[in-house]
């Protein structure tokens, strides 16, 4: 009698070890059809804001939204365009955005009078866009600093520039002029041209 009585106590064991990992394997199929579910709505969204930016975005040239002067009362702008074209494909807003929160930010970090160069040129397949400050007499002038700021609105809006980069194909970084002087650089990929080109 104690014999049956133990072989139906393991059974029982056996059954319930065994309902329990057929409850651990049905919660971990519930478990991977909701991340599938979850991934797959990521993936359409995604697929939507894609969709989106290229029904917003099309060809600009950087020369005349670098030209329009932004509204910086304090500092002057000796602006140097070329002559042809720089065309980048891209959602204007978007670049509007990004060029005036780099005005804003050299408004706020460069003395009072100083002057802020914007220069643009096609290197190599991009389009590249330099900003810097004539006046500065620090070989690291806060301009060149934008990423590196302290205070949490510059911090954001160096954020928001690197992002608008990236979503057209280029990047904003701290890089020196030809002739040596620390400013920001922009580079974006030319419309209908290969970027290693």
């Amino acid at each position: 009698m104690y014999s049956g009585s133990l072989g139906f106590f393991i059974a029982v064991a056996i059954a319930l070890g065994l309902a329990g990992v057929l409850a651990m394997m049905g919660a971990l199929v519930v478990v991977n059809m909701r991340a599938g579910a979850s991934a797959r709505k990521v993936a359409q969204q995604a697929r939507h804001d894609t969709r989106q930016k290229m029904l917003a975005s099309s060809v600009q040239d950087l020369r005349p939204l670098i030209g329009a002067i932004p509204d910086a009362a304090d500092i002057r702008f000796d602006i140097q365009l070329p002559s042809e074209a720089v065309h980048v494909f891209a959602v204007k807003a978007e670049l509007c955005e990004l060029l005036a929160k780099i005005a804003a930010h050299a408004a706020s970090v460069m003395s009072a009078g100083a002057t802020l160069q914007v220069s643009a040129r096609v290197e190599r397949g991009h389009a590249v866009v330099h900003w810097r400050d004539l006046d500065a007499e620090d070989v690291r002038p806060p301009l060149a600093r934008f990423f590196d700021a302290l205070d949490t609105a510059s911090q954001a809006s160096a954020r928001v520039c690197e992002r608008i980069a990236s979503r057209h194909g280029g990047r904003i970084y701290s890089a020196p002029h030809a002739d040596g002087a620390l400013g920001l650089t922009l580079r974006l990929p030319l419309h209908g041209s290969t970027a290693g080109a």
